[in-house]
């Protein structure tokens, strides 16, 4: 007499094995969320960088100065150095913005012309 079906065994061991591919996946998830935060809490640090350089390419090359801003609102904090050489001005901005519940600094560098 063959009785079809699964013994109990076999299901306790699929479960088992279903478990662990779900925790995996919900490991997975986590990192990639945490990711996509660093990311673009990164992208908004490059796009302030750019705005600064923009406004110190704006001024002319005479009274560009070195400065600090801080936008409260998004919790970033920038902070630019400007060396004057013969051809160029040597601008360096810090940003630093919240990520991962982690301070972290980027630094952006660039030569604007005078």
């Amino acid at each position: 007499m063959n009785r079809r079906g699964y013994t109990i065994v076999e299901l306790l061991v699929a479960v088992m094995i279903f478990s662990v591919g779900l925790l995996a996946m919900a490991g997975t998830a986590s990192v990639i969320m945490s990711t996509l935060t660093s990311t673009q809490s990164r992208t908004i640090a490059a796009s302030v960088a750019e705005s600064r350089f923009e406004r110190v390419r704006a001024t002319p090359c005479a009274t560009r100065a070195a400065g600090s801003a801080a936008a409260v609102s998004r919790g970033i904090s920038e902070a630019w150095t400007l060396d004057h050489l013969a051809r160029a001005d040597d601008v360096t901005v810090n940003v630093t913005f919240l990520s991962n519940r982690r301070q972290r600094t980027e630094t952006f560098r660039s030569f604007l012309p005078c």
